[in-house]
């Protein structure tokens, strides 16, 4: 008998007066094999990804059934922590959750020194670093590392106490593609070569299709409804346009973006610098028009967060920038950080508020219900921003900065850990704010997208413009 991860009969809430997240789901994973879970965006995966990692029920919630490892068929609620985590290790979908310590290599040491490693413990942090494609990050601070940056080094962190089973949930979603490509391909070999038993949470199959050998498809109630081969997942398109989830096909968008129009007013950059102790993390010149979409391309640590915050004013900066005396809004790249209330419908009336100072609270209510309606978020309205998924705060986040009226709107990976019926939501939504006059400027590692919905391309690198392209002609 092979050695498997197996769930039966999971059923789970986080309060037992509202419906469970799913109810009487069973899956099993092989050692050796890799299977991708798709889904729409808040139908369960990441919590699901929780309960097969053992955290849940124990740190939040209410599970019925079994989650058992091994030959010996383990419940792993019988497991010791560190017995677990050398079973079934567990990415999180943001990486800033799952750290303890201030520094790369004493983040993996201390997962290590958990696990009672009897190894080498700085040899083995080495190799996992490396693992990862980021052995420069040693001795770096967590805090002052791209997201992409921390992706991979939480990765190194799961993978050093070298677990039988991996629950990776949106593993590529902050990695510029240049990188997740032989990320996904050093996974496939850990797969292949190390026997290692892989889960991977994604709304992107395209990276796992040479990785994966299966795909489970989860409806928006939690069930899950498909069990399909990998190389068989374009038979079952339908399946998928069904659940508003991608085949990995490229986006086109329902209207292409309006033609630039030249020597119209300009958000204005010359020389905008930001210095990290003795060292420019930045440096740009830029002329944007308003009224159009820039996105933002780049590798991790090439400067696109730091341009944003820069543009927000968040930053200490050097040079002009010139914005046309138009307010400006900044959705951050993890949403959780600028949240200010305790429920959804609160946070959206505060940010009408900022607009609209003199409507009543009554009327502010209204519009606020009617704008998360549109975004899909109208049954969520009485729970706070941090019991919504990754994607669902992402999507309250954007909300946020267009109900303030804000006419210059930076976005960081505005579409991350969304599904494709909500990714084409928020673009087409932006791409008609632009419409109006509204100026957008988005950070993303997503290049189709850019290409699709963005009037200009420009890739960051070490801080500089290492390339600017125009997508649409002029007219």
């Amino acid at each position: 008998m092979s050695e498997t991860l197996t769930a039966s009969g999971l059923t789970f809430g986080y309060d037992e007066k509202e419906r469970p997240v799913f109810a009487n789901l069973s899956l099993s994973i092989d050692r050796g094999r890799a299977v991708l879970l798709m889904g729409p965006s808040g139908c369960g995966k990441s919590s699901l990804a929780l309960c097969l990692a053992g955290l849940y029920p124990e740190y939040a919630g209410r599970l019925s059934g079994a989650v058992a490892v091994g030959d010996e068929r383990a419940d792993l609620r019988d497991l010791s922590p560190p017995e677990r985590v050398k079973r079934v290790g567990l990415l999180f979908q943001n990486p800033d959750d799952q750290f303890c310590m201030g520094r790369v290599d004493h983040e993996i040491m201390f997962a290590l020194e958990n696990v009672n490693y009897r190894g080498d413990i700085r040899s083995r942090t080495r190799e996992a670093l490396a693992l990862c494609g980021v052995p420069e990050l040693e001795t770096a601070s967590l805090a002052t590392l791209s997201a992409g940056q921390k992706q991979k080094a939480a990765l190194a962190a799961a993978l050093a106490p070298e677990p039988s089973f991996l629950i990776a949930d949106e593993p590529l979603a902050n990695v510029d593609p240049e990188s997740g490509r032989p990320l996904a391909a050093r996974l496939k070999f850990l797969v292949e070569e190390r026997g290692l038993g892989l889960l991977i949470v994604d709304h992107n199959p395209g990276p796992w299709r040479d990785v994966a050998h299966r795909v489970l498809l989860m409806d928006e109630n939690g069930r899950l409804t498909a069990d399909i081969p990998m190389t068989e997942m374009e038979r079952h398109r339908e399946l998928f346009d069904g659940l508003g989830i991608s085949t990995g096909a490229a986006f086109v968008p329902r209207r292409p973006p309006a033609p630039l129009r030249p020597g119209g007013p300009t958000l204005t950059i010359e020389n905008l610098s930001v210095r990290r102790g003795r060292k420019e993390t930045l440096n740009l010149s830029l002329s944007l028009p308003f009224g159009t979409l820039t996105a933002l391309t780049g590798p991790n640590g090439g400067g696109k967060t730091t341009f944003l915050w820069a543009l927000a004013g968040l930053l200490k900066t050097g040079g002009r920038l010139d914005t046309g005396g138009r307010l400006v809004g900044l959705v951050f790249q993890d949403p959780a950080c600028q949240f200010l209330t305790t429920n959804v419908l609160d946070e959206i009336a505060l940010s009408l508020k900022a607009d609209r100072k003199n409507d009543s609270r009554a009327a502010l209510e209204t519009q606020a219900l009617a704008l998360l309606d549109e975004f899909g978020l109208a049954d969520k309205i009485h729970l706070s921003p941090y019991q919504l998924s990754q994607g669902q705060r992402r999507r309250l986040a954007v909300l946020t900065i267009l109900a303030g009226g804000r006419e210059i709107l930076l976005l960081d990976e505005p579409t991350y850990a969304q599904d494709e019926r909500s990714t084409r939501f928020v673009m087409e939504l932006l791409a008609e704010r632009t419409r109006r006059g509204a100026t957008v400027v988005m950070a993303t590692h997503d290049p189709p997208l850019a290409d699709a919905y963005a009037h200009r391309v420009i890739r960051l690198e070490n801080g500089r413009v290492a390339s600017d392209k125009n997508t649409v002609a002029n007219p």
